[in-house]
């Protein structure tokens, strides 16, 4: 179903959400506001924009063993490990996960268990068909910016019907949130 709503953010405590969309769609702000609602966050700070925020900047942030390692010790010893973060979000997601490999082992455990840790995942990247599905597929929650892509719209409409041609037609910040239902709600710039 499609409703157009002016409402909050639906509750992510302890769940997973991915947040898709071009650069520029409004990916940042909208991270920014999630994060600004929960204390005990930590962002994989990729390309360095998350200041004033916890947040770790990796120093690998291209695809490589190196980045995946460093990736899976963060998840271990401290996303999963201090049994203190409530929050953690990746930026650029889709470099660290990227579809058609396999998830780094910290990460297939956390986006498999992370209601057991009471950790809320997320996930940013330009586009889904970048991006590993599991992440896409098993979210609670999908913000969706402006996508206009052949290849992305048609996954989207896999995801749901008339998803593809919603996000397309979005203007300017605006976005789609899909739940777990795959109900769809279009929602006004943060």
């Amino acid at each position: 179903s499609l409703t157009r709503s002016e409402q909050g953010l639906p509750d992510l405590t302890a769940r997973r959400f991915a947040i898709l969309g071009l650069q520029g769609s409004g990916k940042t702000v909208l991270a920014r506001h999630i994060l600004g609602q929960e204390s005990y966050h930590l962002v994989y700070d990729t390309l360095h924009e998350y200041k004033g925020f916890h947040r770790y900047l990796p120093q690998h942030r291209q695809y490589s063993d190196q980045a995946t390692d460093e990736l899976n010790r963060l998840v271990k010893k401290v996303v999963i490990g201090t049994h203190q973060v409530k929050l953690f979000l990746i930026d650029e997601a889709n470099t660290f996960c990227p579809n058609r490999k396999p998830l780094p082992a910290a990460m297939l455990a956390l986006n498999d268990f992370q209601r057991h840790y009471g950790i809320a995942l997320g996930v940013i990247a330009r586009r889904p068909v970048q991006l590993h599905t599991d992440l896409i597929e098993l979210a609670h929650y999908l913000f969706i910016f402006c996508l206009r892509g052949k290849n992305d719209r048609q996954y989207l409409d896999d995801l749901a019907d008339g998803l593809g041609d919603q996000v397309a037609s979005l203007p300017k910040y605006h976005f789609a949130i899909v739940d777990e239902h795959r109900n769809i709600t279009i929602h006004t710039p943060i």
